[in-house]
């Protein structure tokens, strides 16, 4: 089987900024994602009543060009201004012209 190494691209945000998110990912050069809403608590707590709405876990597999890019943008754009977490982890996939 042909597999490829890749980069799973997580991301935990505000559903208010999800379509902005989607938009910022599509144009940093990934081919899809998958987005779900989460809840949970980290370093500032839980999120007891949110009235912008649950959070969003955003996924896409990338290139490390493109998961470079996208962190960027994060850095830019989300993590001074929203409640918003990434990381990336290294994976292995089939069909890698998909990706």
């Amino acid at each position: 089987m042909n597999t490829v190494n890749r980069q799973l691209v997580t991301v935990i945000a505000e559903s208010v900024i999800e379509q902005k998110l989607v938009d910022d990912v599509k144009n940093c050069g990934a081919k899809g994602y998958s987005v779900g809403h989460v809840r949970g608590e980290g370093q500032t707590g839980g999120r007891a009543l949110d009235i912008t709405g649950s959070s969003i876990r955003l996924e896409t597999v990338v290139t490390e060009e493109v998961a470079e890019r996208i962190l960027r943008v994060l850095a830019e754009k989300y993590f001074d201004r929203y409640a918003v977490v990434a990381w990336v982890t290294p994976v292995v996939v089939a069909r890698p012209n998909r990706f």
